[in-house]
């Protein structure tokens, strides 16, 4: 499995629409391919899903269904990741959906950062969230894995970037 990160410190420069359409290329092609939304702005999943769709994966309060929910019991101090929940958009397309939560997770990656030289492993955990998140939603669905960030120098953009190959 190869793992590609779509970054750029401006925003509007079409990393999101690369990543959606690339997606869809490569799909098209036969390559079983993850589209992965890590920017908290969730612009991906919204090309991906109808209204009716994020509806359902963003109600009020808790969203399982999501990057975030797969992240959250690290965020509250519960435990580990927990199992990710693919979109199936097409046969050969899967969409692991982002959250508008997810800029939640930023501090808990910043003060992680730090703590990795200590050798901390809970730090460790935290900071290889992303990537043990998409090891595991890739498993059986995907040889291609892209990953959409958002437009800053932030901790999820280092997390997203530590994911990729």
């Amino acid at each position: 499995m190869k793992t590609l990160a779509f970054f750029n410190n401006k925003g509007g420069v079409g990393k999101t629409s690369l990543v959606y359409h690339l997606a869809w290329m490569f799909s098209n092609q036969g390559i079983q391919t993850l589209a992965v939304d890590l920017d908290p702005q969730a612009n991906l999943t919204a090309m991906f899903l109808d209204e009716e769709t994020l509806e359902s994966l963003w109600p009020e309060g808790r969203t399982p269904g999501t990057v975030f929910g797969a992240i959250d019991p690290i965020l509250r101090g519960l435990g580990d990741i927990g199992e990710p929940l693919q979109q199936h958009i097409s046969p050969s397309l899967h969409l692991l959906p982002g959250d508008l939560d997810l800029s939640r997770f930023e501090d808990k990656l910043s003060d992680a950062w730090p703590r990795c030289h200590n050798r901390d492993e809970s730090a460790f955990r935290t900071m290889t969230a992303f990537h043990r998140l998409i090891e595991n939603a890739a498993r059986d669905v995907a040889d291609l894995v892209l990953i959409d960030v958002g437009p800053n120098l932030g901790a999820i953009n280092r997390a997203a970037l530590i994911a990729a190959d």
